[in-house]
């Protein structure tokens, strides 16, 4: 019910909030609310991915569990195949996994800080975890310790919409990789807000294209 109110009363608070010209406000009543999103412990989700290897397109199951900028966990295998065939990545705060076909990998470490990267810009999407500050009226700028700062620009609602983030090669000494994210639609769980496309651009080119189709989301108590 808690969850059902917060989001009926969004264009309203988002009118609210809006002629403020407040864009963190904006982008956190969108989200679900400050006090909402800093209490949410974990993130979980379900859906498909198109990835793309060179020019060919590779269609994955994938489900994902994360704790933000804590630890998390992602599973995909080919819609061809069945679950059992999964390849998971587990990332603890300074270690990182890779489990597949029964054997447990320790990743290296320019690896593991990669991945662990690439996961937190998920978990910049719930905002409040991080340092956000305004950069205009539809742009933010949001940081958080031991990771990329992140760049963002909001839709006319406050919903984010699209994304960038430089992240540290999984090679040492490759260059970084520039990443650009666009988001649309919506998915809904305990009043919190999360966009159910991911489409990601990596250095300029197609890179991936994630859908949502279960989500849910645990909350510290209030």
């Amino acid at each position: 019910m808690g969850g059902t109110i917060a989001i009926a009363a969004l264009p309203q608070a988002i009118g609210a909030a809006g002629r403020g010209g407040d864009a963190v406000a904006r982008a956190m009543i969108a989200a679900g609310g400050r006090d909402r999103l800093a209490r949410v412990r974990v993130l979980t989700w379900s859906g498909m991915a198109r990835m793309m290897l060179g020019k060919t397109p590779v269609d994955l199951h994938v489900e994902s569990r994360i704790e933000p900028f804590a630890r998390s966990r992602s599973d995909s295998w080919l819609v061809s195949e069945t679950r059992s065939a999964a390849r998971t990545v587990m990332i603890e705060r300074d270690t990182a996994f890779l489990v597949q076909d029964g054997a447990q990998t320790t990743l290296a470490a320019a690896q593991a800080r990669f991945e662990r990267q690439r996961l937190g810009a998920f978990a910049y999407l719930l905002l409040a975890p991080a340092f956000v500050s305004t950069a205009g009226y539809n742009r933010l700028n949001a940081a958080r310790d031991g990771y990329p700062p992140i760049a963002l620009t909001l839709d006319r609602d406050g919903r984010i919409a699209t994304s960038d983030y430089v992240l540290t090669a999984p090679e040492p000494g490759a260059p970084a990789i520039r990443q650009h994210f666009s988001f649309a639609g919506s998915v809904n769980a305990q009043g919190v807000r999360f966009p159910r496309v991911t489409t990601m651009l990596q250095d300029g080119r197609p890179s991936l294209r994630l859908t949502i189709t279960d989500f849910s989301v645990e909350l510290s108590p209030a």
